[in-house]
C-alpha cells in the first residue's frame, strides 16, 4: 500500500510524534556536569581562600611568658576580627555569583535541577575549602609552635579565624541566587514575548478579545424586511417606526 502522507517542509515545525521522539540529554553527561560542577567550585574556593588570607588583617599579639606561653593583643579593641569576617563575606558573595554564572551557562540551562543541585553542594564544599585554605596559609599550622619558642616581648600576627560560621551560607545563597535570578529573568522575558506576539497565555482566555454577536432579525417578525434591517446595528434604515 502506497504511503501519500507528505513529509512536514524543512523549515516547519516538528509533528508531536517527531518532537516526542527527540533524545534528550543522557544522565551520563549531567552526571559529568555535575562532577565539573563541584571540581570548579573546589577552584574557587582555594582561590578565595588565598585571596582572604592575603587581603584580610591580622591581630597582632605580644609576648609575656613562657611557662605557660602567654600572649595578649596589643590593641585589645582591634577591629581586626570582624574585618576579616567581613572579607570573607565579600569573598564568599564574589565567589558564590562566579560559581552560579558558569555553572548556568555551561550545566543549569541544560541539565536543570540535577546541575543547580551540584551548583549548591559545589558551593557549599567551596565555603569549607575557603575558611580552611585561608587559615593555614595566615600561618595556622606553625602558630602555636612559634607562640611556644617566643621570647617575653616579641610580637606575634595570629592566622586569620572565622569567627561567625553564619559567613558561610554567603557562597551557596549567592551561587543559587545568580543562576536562579537568571532563569527567572529569562522566563518572564519569554513569556513577555509571548504575548506581545499574541499567542495565548494560559488562564487568559476569558479576557481574549473576541467580537460580540451581532442580533439577527426574526424573519418572523412583522416588519423587519420593510423597514430595511441594518443587522450591524440592528436599526431600522427608514427611521424609527410611526406610533400608531
Amino acid at each position: 500500500m502506497a504511503d501519500n502522507s507528505m513529509p512536514p517542509p524543512p523549515d516547519g515545525p516538528a509533528s508531536p510524534s517527531t518532537a516526542d521522539t527527540r533524545p534528550g540529554p543522557g544522565p551520563g553527561r549531567a552526571l559529568l556536569a555535575v562532577v565539573l560542577i563541584l571540581a570548579g567550585s573546589a577552584v574557587t574556593g582555594i582561590a578565595g581562600g588565598l585571596i582572604w588570607a592575603a587581603v584580610a588583617p591580622r591581630v597582632q599579639y605580644q609576648m609575656y611568658t613562657l611557662k605557660p606561653p602567654t600572649a595578649y593583643a596589643t590593641n585589645p579593641e582591634t577591629s581586626a576580627f570582624i574585618a576579616a569576617d567581613g572579607w570573607y563575606c565579600f569573598i564568599a558573595l564574589a565567589g558564590g555569583a562566579l560559581i552560579g554564572l558558569l555553572a548556568y551557562l555551561f550545566a543549569i540551562r541544560r541539565y536543570g535541577a540535577l546541575a543547580m543541585a551540584g551548583t549548591v553542594a559545589g558551593s557549599i564544599v567551596a565555603a569549607f575549602i575557603a575558611q580552611w585554605l585561608g587559615h593555614q596559609a595566615s600561618g595556622g599550622p606553625g602558630f602555636n609552635k612559634l607562640l611556644a619558642t617566643s621570647k617575653p616581648g616579641t610580637y606575634l600576627y595570629a592566622p586569620i579565624s572565622l569567627g561567625s560560621h553564619g559567613a558561610l551560607a554567603f557562597w551557596p545563597l549567592a551561587a543559587a541566587g545568580v543562576a536562579g535570578g537568571i532563569e527567572l529573568i529569562i522566563v518572564m522575558r519569554s513569556r513577555h514575548q509571548m504575548s506581545a506576539d499574541g499567542v495565548a497565555m494560559p488562564g487568559m482566555d476569558s479576557f481574549s478579545a473576541r467580537p460580540y454577536p451581532v442580533p439577527q432579525p426574526d424573519p418572523g417578525q412583522p416588519g423587519a424586511t420593510d423597514r430595511g434591517w441594518r443587522p450591524d446595528t440592528g436599526l431600522s434604515g427608514s427611521g424609527p417606526p410611526s406610533s400608531g
